[in-house]
Parts: structure tokens; C-alpha cells; sequence
């Protein structure tokens, strides 16, 4: 089985113009930062890089854009390709690997949500259509569909399915998750939720697909490192500073406070695709305020 990241990958936005078109050279900006700080994975066209209103010729030119920035560095390089329509998540998956991805984030299926069965169904026709790794992609507060720890269990028999990202937060689950992987400690094990990071590695998690190291990368990766030292007193110091902030990209619909943090540091114009738009000044404020309050620390790192 390929494995893929552990530590910290970057659920990467994608800034654009201001008639909503990418701005591929603040693009390239943002990956050559995370590149330089170390991130060990990149996310493209996930939730907050707006994936679901980017056509496939736009992933693919962002997706060989990163590849070509990594050159030999050790960073895993994964494009979202979910759909609704297995057909379409098959023909994106498909592309994503003639274009050089190293996986695919798939979200579960969303308005025709299907059944548990149904999402086995799902995941097993596009693992068998196209030989790369798998990364199953569990965020019900935007599907209304969760993946059951049994329904897991069934998909990571598969040898191209190799990882789960779950945005719920919640440890029970996880743990429920743990139990039914006792026989595959290679599969990864990603938390979509920044504020319960440090949560999700206690309980046997390998790393984040997260918002925040779009913006603070090192701090994020700075809680992994004092995890892995056995500093769990400093971890969760250190994260509770950042908790604040992390909360603040979900106050509104993320991506849209990330979006205006990054027109602030010079990465993107306040654009979003509709149906989503830019946050409200409150929330801008707030976001600022709370970045300014904890570029500090990462400064000091």
C-alpha cells in the first residue's frame, strides 16, 4: 500500500482575480511558501482551494503548477476530484493521475448522498478505474453524509484506498475509526478540523489537511513537532494560542475569511466563485486582528 504524509498538509486556497479568474502567480506564491516551510502535503482544489467551482482544465493546470514548484522535494501533491457523479469523480481522478498527482481527496457524495452501501459502491468504482492512492473525504457539515466506522472498515480493504480525512472533530468517532483499523496501521489518518489537531494525533492520527498552514505553516507544524517529542504539555499550550485564530476561518463559510486574510498579505484579491462571497467586515477585522496577534509566535519558530 502507498503511503502517503504524516504531519502537516495544506488544504491550499486559490487566490484570483477580481473578475474570478486564478491567479496563477500569487498561485505559485503561496506553494513556494509552503514548500520553503516545510509542509510535508498540499491540497489542490479542495474545499477551501474552491474546488467544486473549478472546471477539470483549471485543477489540472494548478495541480502540474505545484508539481513543477516541488521539483524532488519530499511533499505529497494531492488534487481533489470528488463529485456526486461517480462518473465525473472517475474522469477527474483519472486526470489527476495522468497529470501526476500523487492521490486524490475524495469527498463523499453530496445532495444525492446515497447509502453506506451506496458510498462503498462509490469508492470501490473509482478505485477500480484508476490506480491511485485514495484519501476518502468525510465532512458532514457540508455533505449531510457521514462515513460509518464499519462503512471505513469495508473501504480500506481496498489497496488503492489508503486514507481518511474526517472535518467532524469529534474523538469518539475517531476512536470508533481506530478500532475497526487495528489490522492497517499504514492506513493515514488526516484531521480536517485545525482547533481539535492535537486531539485527533492522540488518538492515533497521522497528520492534518489543514486550513490554517495556508497562513501560519509553522506553528501549525510546530504542534506535530512537540507531539512527536513527547511535549504534549507544550503541544496543547501552543495550540490553545492558536485555537482563537483557527476558530476564526469557520465563523463565517470558509473559505471566505481565508480569502480575505490572504488579500491582506498580498496572495489574493477578496474573490471568491459564487455561491460563495467575500466575508463580512466584521469577520474581516477579526481575522486580521487575530493574525496580527500571532504572527509572532510564528516568527519566533
Amino acid at each position: 500500500m502507498t503511503q502517503l504524509f504524516s504531519g502537516v498538509g495544506t488544504a491550499v486556497a486559490t487566490p484570483m482575480f477580481t473578475d474570478g479568474s486564478i491567479d496563477y502567480h500569487n498561485f505559485d506564491r503561496l506553494i513556494q511558501s509552503q514548500l520553503d516551510n516545510g509542509i510535508q502535503g498540499l491540497v489542490i482544489a479542495g474545499t477551501t482551494g474552491e474546488g467544486a467551482t473549478l472546471s477539470l482544465e483549471e485543477k489540472i493546470n494548478l495541480l502540474k503548477r505545484a508539481i513543477q514548484l516541488r521539483g524532488n522535494q519530499a511533499c505529497s501533491l494531492i488534487l481533489g476530484t470528488g463529485s456526486n457523479n461517480t462518473a465525473v469523480a472517475i474522469e477527474h481522478t483519472r486526470a489527476a493521475k495522468e497529470a501526476g498527482a500523487d492521490a486524490a481527496l475524495i469527498v463523499t457524495p453530496y445532495y444525492n448522498k446515497t447509502s453506506q452501501h451506496g458510498l462503498v459502491a462509490h469508492y470501490y468504482a473509482i478505485a477500480d478505474a484508476v490506480d491511485l492512492p485514495i484519501i476518502v473525504y468525510n465532512v458532514p457539515g457540508r455533505t449531510g453524509m457521514t462515513v460509518l466506522p464499519e462503512t471505513l472498515g469495508k473501504l480500506a480493504k481496498h489497496p488503492n484506498i489508503v486514507g481518511f480525512k474526517d472535518a467532524t472533530g469529534d474523538m469518539e468517532y475517531m476512536s470508533k475509526i481506530k478500532n475497526v483499523l487495528l489490522d492497517k496501521p499504514e492506513f493515514r489518518l488526516y484531521s480536517g478540523d485545525d482547533e481539535s489537531f492535537l486531539g485527533y494525533l492522540v488518538f492515533g492520527g497521522h497528520g492534518i489537511i489543514s486550513v490554517t498552514s495556508n497562513v501560519l505553516p509553522k506553528s501549525v507544524a510546530h504542534i506535530y513537532t512537540l507531539y512527536k517529542q513527547g511535549k504534549l504539555d507544550e503541544a496543547r499550550e501552543f495550540q490553545l494560542r492558536l485555537c482563537p485564530f483557527m476558530n476564526t476561518f469557520f465563523e463565517d463559510v470558509s473559505p471566505a475569511p481565508m480569502k480575505a486574510l490572504l488579500y491582506h498579505l498580498g496572495y489574493s484579491q477578496d474573490v471568491l466563485r459564487l455561491p460563495l462571497v467575500p466575508t463580512t467586515d466584521f469577520y474581516r477585522q477579526l481575522i486580521i486582528q487575530q493574525y496580527e496577534e500571532r504572527v509572532a509566535m510564528e516568527e519566533s519558530l
